[in-house]
């Protein structure tokens, strides 16, 4: 999961990018250079493009990083047992299928044969079981691949092409946190081979490989995997790379990547509203909408002032004006939500909007009135464009209705997150950006409150709510998980101690000559598709 300060998000093939809560999000650019063939609508091989970072990695380890760019870089590198299609449903990888058997609690993978790490070892089920078994030993201090594998009680090696996951308990999440980079397979012997140096140039079965690394992962500098020969069903190129180079950069600032996008120095780079005009409309550059998976969220506690009562907190759901602040603080890029998931997120429930209040000052007004309320009550953010624009709609709104909100700005999420925890605020702002439903039960769920998470909300009354999320993560059944979650949508806008406000749109804009744009709202860019195409 990650909470983010900017509203960005990188596509990238294979799974679907999932850190933690000190984890900033990250943007994907690409730089193309000519290559000498035909110009043609078929892929040629042939040249090279650098790619956008907005922070540096720290570790290309999957397992020693909680850094949303190595988890990017990472997609690069590494394969996973599965991928997502662009159904959002589940499909081979490096397994070629999988079978769940004893009510959830065993996970039989079958991998696929001829598979090849980029220093020419083979993959066999001992690499799977060896990379799973070293994220979940502590003395590996894993900050998310061990996470992910939460219920994992042992990893059995049936044979050479075939493993087994045994759980301590269902986890339905455990398939999506399979599908991205923080779980990808690691080669045992090279591993073994490094020691301890296993963040410059780590091996994996991936379309590229690290040729070198830069002064503190400044750039990272990739050539293609030349044993590649497989890709996930809903990806074209099931060999090598078309682009056999690739360098990602890192660019701190959206103008000058904007800048290197129009003059040709970059090729593919993601647009904030604030850079769209730049853009729009340029023939030099196409623009691909991406599903938005981020959700611009209010949070209240509800053991601070009156908002324990639920009366006070429709008053300030309906002094939000979600049209508003998709204009203002998102330049016109997203959608006005009004459910506790974005629409990007399997099992996004449009039908819980019906429960939550719409923006109405007068009626707020009446509230705030019977229950004489003038405040000050504070509002905490931290820092950003976005998120103080968002917080002046809704406090101008409320002092339209008698109310005084205070807004409490903190520089960054180091601050902010164990403010949170403490119950030092009355009502939050923040973003949050996931793959899964499951985020629900990470920000709502009774066990994750009182410093054991994420949950900051106080609620007290939320065993309903507990019994669902708990259950959603337990069963399998694709029908009956969408019908749980869309019972726990509908119980969160009734409780209204969470409130979804908007979804950021992410664009990537790429330079007209490079084509094979191949993307899976879950599933990520298929990078080994795209190739340059020359006049």
């Amino acid at each position: 999961m990650v909470f983010e300060q900017q509203k960005q998000r990188m596509a990238r093939t294979g799974g679907v990018v999932v850190a933690l809560a000190a984890v900033l999000g990250t943007t994907f650019a690409a730089q193309a250079h000519g290559v000498a063939h035909h110009a043609s609508a078929t892929p040629a091989y042939g040249g090279s493009y650098s790619i956008r970072l907005t922070d540096p990695a720290d570790c290309l380890d999957p397992q020693k990083t909680a850094s949303a760019s190595a988890d990017i870089i990472d997609g690069y590198i590494f394969d996973e047992l599965l991928s997502v299609n662009k159904k959002g449903q589940y499909v081979g990888d490096l397994a070629t299928k999988y079978k769940v058997s004893n009510h959830g609690k065993t996970i039989t993978f079958f991998l696929r044969k001829g598979v090849r790490f980029s220093n020419g070892d083979p993959l066999t089920a001992t690499d799977v079981k060896f990379t799973f078994d070293r994220a979940l030993n502590p003395a590996t201090k894993s900050p998310v691949s061990a996470s992910q594998l939460a219920g994992l009680k042992s990893t059995t090696v049936v044979n050479k092409y075939e493993v087994q996951l045994n759980m301590t308990a269902p986890y339905r999440p455990l398939l999506s946190n399979l599908a991205g980079p923080y779980l990808g397979i690691l080669d045992k012997k090279s591993i073994l081979a490094q020691g301890s140096n296993t963040c410059n140039k780590p091996i994996g079965t991936g379309i590229y490989k690290v040729q070198s690394t830069g002064t503190a992962f400044s750039d990272v500098t990739m050539v293609a995997n030349k044993y590649h020969n497989f890709a996930p069903s809903w990806v074209h190129n099931k060999g090598v790379p078309w682009i056999p180079k690739m360098q990602w950069k890192v660019i701190t600032s959206d103008s000058t990547a904007i800048s290197e996008l129009l003059s040709g120095g970059i090729d593919i780079a993601g647009v904030p509203g604030t850079q769209l005009s730049r853009v729009k409309g340029n023939k030099s550059v196409v623009i691909h909408t991406l599903a938005p998976q981020s959700l611009d969220f209010l949070e209240f506690n509800t053991a601070s002032g009156p908002f324990g009562n639920k009366q006070v907190r429709k008053a300030i759901a309906e002094l939000i004006n979600r049209p508003a602040m998709v204009k203002a603080a998102l330049g016109g890029q997203g959608k006005a939500i009004y459910g506790p998931l974005p629409p990007g997120i399997p099992d996004y429930y449009k039908g819980a909007s019906k429960f939550m209040p719409k923006y109405n000052v007068s009626a707020a007004a009446k509230i705030i009135q019977s229950h004489h309320l003038t405040g000050p009550y504070n509002l905490m953010i931290v820092s950003s464009p976005t998120s103080s624009t968002e917080a002046e709609i809704i406090q101008q709104a409320a002092s339209q209705a008698g109310l005084k909100i205070n807004i409490d700005t903190k520089a960054s999420l180091a601050d902010y997150i164990p403010a949170a925890a403490k119950g030092q605020f009355d009502m939050l702002l923040l973003t949050v950006t996931y793959n899964d439903p499951d985020v629900l039960y990470l920000l709502l769920d009774s066990s994750q409150g009182g410093g054991n998470g994420l949950n900051w909300t106080n609620e007290k009354n939320s065993a309903a709510l507990d019994a669902l999320l708990e259950k959603g993560r337990k069963t399998l059944n694709k029908k009956k998980v969408a019908a749980i979650y869309a019972q726990a949508q509908v119980l969160i806008n009734k409780q209204l101690d969470f409130i979804g406000m908007d979804a950021p749109t992410t664009l990537e804009a790429l330079r007209s000559n490079l084509k094979g744009w191949n993307y899976s709202p879950n599933g990520g860019l298929a990078a080994q598709d795209l190739y340059i195409k020359t006049k």
